[in-house]
């Protein structure tokens, strides 16, 4: 009977262990649920791409089963599906998924180093390759940020898109700016880069085209009604 007894303390000890490790784990390790899910549209690995977004998104490749994300990143885009998303032709579950999340108001990234036709510049007609030229210009408009590939991860953190601030506030934001204005180069306009403009009593920013500008920068242009010229 001390034997019995002795083996089943074992088990109820043993058993304990392994039930209090696992609730340390459980407490420990965040699980990837609350993480947004950004989706890379490519079937080749890309394991750097992978390490830099996965802290901040649960990273999957796209299939035909996915119905929905919250980023989409498009790392290549070839001449194939440059003029299908220009003329919204869904020719395609590729071309069908991407038109989608834009349409759902997905935030949607493209590489511009993966604008395939740019490498024949060199040979290609200039109205052929004015013409692709006008179809990235499509979707950009249509809300697809072309940033470089080094600047995928801000414009994924990025909070808002885009299209929302320029409908909140169509007022603030012109494309255009003057050549001799001041341009404001950096890659993220901070609040406190905004303040000190305003107190050099100016009532315009000139910034990058590339440029994101934080929520709380936002937030201040839009209280001390500044205008944002992007060039």
């Amino acid at each position: 009977m001390n034997i019995e007894a002795l083996d089943r303390a074992a088990i109820i000890e043993t058993v304990t262990a392994e039930v209090m490790k696992r609730l340390e784990l459980a407490q420990t390790e965040k699980p990837d649920v609350w993480k947004k899910q950004a989706v890379l549209l490519t079937v080749e690995p890309l394991p750097e791409l992978e390490n830099k977004l996965k802290p901040y998104y649960e990273v999957r490749y796209y299939d035909e089963a996915l119905r929905d994300c919250d980023v989409l990143i498009i790392p290549t885009i070839c001449i194939q599906l440059l003029s299908h998303l220009a003329n919204g032709i869904s020719a395609g579950p590729r071309e069908r998924f991407v038109l989608t999340m834009l349409l759902k108001g997905r935030k949607v990234i493209a590489f511009e180093e993966g604008l395939l036709y740019r490498k024949y510049k060199s040979t290609a007609p200039v109205l052929l390759y004015k013409m692709y030229d006008e179809f990235t210009d499509k979707l950009s408009d249509y809300g697809i940020r072309m940033v470089k590939e080094t600047e995928m991860l801000a414009a994924c953190m990025e909070e808002g898109r885009l299209k929302d601030m320029t409908q909140v506030e169509p007022h603030t934001e012109s494309v255009y700016a003057p050549h001799d204005a001041e341009v404001l180069s950096r890659k993220v306009i901070t609040e406190a880069e905004v303040k000190k403009h305003r107190l050099q009593n100016r009532t315009e920013i000139v910034i990058d085209r590339h440029s994101i500008i934080t929520p709380l920068a936002q937030d201040y242009l839009r209280m001390q009604q500044m205008q944002i010229r992007r060039r």
